[in-house]
């Protein structure tokens, strides 16, 4: 072997399983965007990732297992996305660039794909606790900020942190409804005046 070639280090069994499983759940949140909850089956993850018909219920045991899988990772892909924003003041003016990222990616497949779980975690139990938890993630997020808001002086002192980040993400899953299921909704007007009302209703004077 010439002495300036360098060996490609082989990958080990984890890390390629860890990028069949990425590629599976890619599948597995196009198929539920395009086909929704029950129109598609294990097998077609399979063939659609370029793997044997097998092989996602032999790593995700079952669909419900694979679409947990499919709901956290949109949600981290999110998270990941935002934390590449540009960092300018916490608190009022951070809530607005999330808001303003949520809706920004609300009409992407994956999200699309988000919603449909969304409405199946109402009767499937395993599910449900999935979104609980996401849930939770997103309403202890926006409550920081709003706590961090209020210690640095940019939202009034007497917002209650928990209710007022509750509303807000109550505001974000409606609008991603509506975005989902009417492919006319303008999504940015209506951020924005909510932006607009929000600053009004909790921004310090």
């Amino acid at each position: 072997m010439p002495a300036d070639v360098t060996p490609k280090k082989r990958r080990t069994q984890v890390e390629r399983r860890e990028k069949a499983e990425a590629k599976l759940i890619g599948a597995a949140t196009d198929l539920v965007a395009r086909k929704g909850f029950d129109g598609f089956s294990l097998a077609e993850v399979g063939d659609l990732a370029g793997f044997s018909r097998g092989l996602p219920g032999h790593y995700f045991g079952s669909k419900i297992e694979l679409q947990n899988r499919v709901a956290e990772y949109v949600v981290s892909e999110f998270y990941k996305d935002a934390a590449e924003l540009p960092v300018r003041e916490r608190g009022i003016q951070r809530i607005n660039d999330l808001i303003r990222h949520y809706i920004k990616v609300s009409k992407l497949e994956r999200v699309k794909a988000l919603t449909f779980l969304f409405t199946q975690a109402q009767i499937e139990e395993s599910l449900k606790k999935t979104m609980t938890r996401l849930h939770n993630q997103a309403i202890s997020t926006l409550k920081q900020e709003i706590e961090i808001g209020i210690e640095s002086g940019n939202i009034r002192s007497d917002v209650d942190p928990l209710l007022q980040a509750g509303v807000i993400y109550a505001f974000l899953r409606g609008q991603l409804a509506f975005a989902v299921h009417d492919t006319n909704y303008e999504t940015v007007p209506l951020g924005e005046a909510f932006i607009s009302n929000l600053k009004q209703s909790i921004a310090a004077k």
